[in-house]
């Protein structure tokens, strides 16, 4: 059976990241068991946020708060536990601050049909702002160990963040594989018209992909301040670059309707590795930043290149029918 364009895409990228691979064995450490673990344990952060964009993406929609609400939800956490708030209350509190976060981005996008990049870009400015306020811009730290052991403790050898990531990453294909919302999911990033005809209820699919969204970003900023002992007020901002890199080079077309979570947990390990071999070989993180810009940019012109042939070639066929 041949493969589809989509697919033909995805096996060119990852040949080429296998190739990126091979060389990056010439890098002294890099293949190392224990800094392999590491990789994985900085990528659950990335992980998490890209599982929570993958299905806002699949709908034609993108999510620009992901950076805020890491850092916000973060500080939050660090903000009542140094107040004495249990660790489970104070956690609880911050995911539900993150699916609140999200659920106002998808109202705007859904009911009020404000564009997605727009609404999301806001809601991330005043996301970030507010993490500031919460300390007057600076940091918290000194956690409890019970929290801090969350993100740096680990069970059998593995580090708990691992355990985290693979949970995130198995609900995101439950939703969007075994669950009817995920069909839903698919069908509106594929045609919308199709579901509204059906008597679906797009908007509510909407605020749904937001909500959870919002879940993986307050999770991820939960884990990150745990792995880092420390919450400040910018330092959810690279995350939300790599988790839009990580569902591009993972397969998620941005035209909507297609895409998978376990691929896009690859193109998350896919990131942090490039990342990793980059820091083995002392390069700034400036030019990483370019790097993964020249990735996304690569990866998109790819599937947009690809999808246009496929269209053409629909339409001649469909010529020739007639």
């Amino acid at each position: 059976m041949p493969f589809s364009a989509r697919k033909r895409t995805v096996l060119v990228m990852f040949a080429v990241v296998a190739a990126f691979f091979a060389g990056g064995s010439l890098v002294p450490n890099f293949l190392k068991p224990a800094n392999l673990l590491n990789v994985i344990r900085q990528c659950s952060i990335i992980v998490i946020c890209a599982v929570g964009i993958a299905p806002v993406i699949i709908t034609r929609g993108i999510d620009l708060s992901v950076g805020g609400n890491v850092t916000f939800c973060g500080m939050l956490t660090g903000f009542l536990l140094l107040r004495g708030v249990p660790i489970v209350l104070a956690i609880l509190a911050a995911l539900a601050a993150g699916i609140l976060i999200g659920l106002i981005s998808g109202a705007l996008n859904a009911y009020l049909e404000v564009p997605a990049f727009v609404a999301t870009l806001v809601i991330g400015q005043i996301t970030q702002g507010s993490a500031f306020l919460l300390n007057n811009g600076r940091s918290f730290g000194g956690f409890p160990n019970a929290y801090v052991f969350l993100g740096n403790g680990s069970f059998l050898g593995i580090p708990m963040s691992n355990y985290i990531m693979v949970l995130f990453v198995a609900l995101g294909i439950v939703l969007t594989s075994k669950l009817p919302i995920g069909t839903r999911i698919y069908g509106l990033g594929g045609n919308a018209q199709v579901l509204k005809n059906a008597g679906v209820n797009t908007a509510k699919i909407k605020l749904f992909v937001f909500a959870f969204s919002g879940f993986c970003a307050s999770a991820a900023g939960v884990l990150l301040a745990a792995q880092l002992d420390t919450a400040h007020p910018t330092q959810g901002e690279p995350y939300q670059l790599d988790a839009i890199a990580s569902c591009i080079i993972g397969g998620v077309s941005m035209s909507g309707g297609e895409g998978k979570i376990i691929l896009v947990m690859l193109g998350a390990l896919i990131i942090g590795s490039i990342r990793n071999i980059l820091n083995l070989l002392a390069v700034h993180s400036f030019y990483q930043n370019i790097l993964v810009g020249v990735i996304i940019i690569t990866v998109v012109a790819i599937s947009m290149m690809t999808r246009d042939k496929r269209a053409y070639r629909t339409a001649q066929f469909a010529q020739v029918k007639s």
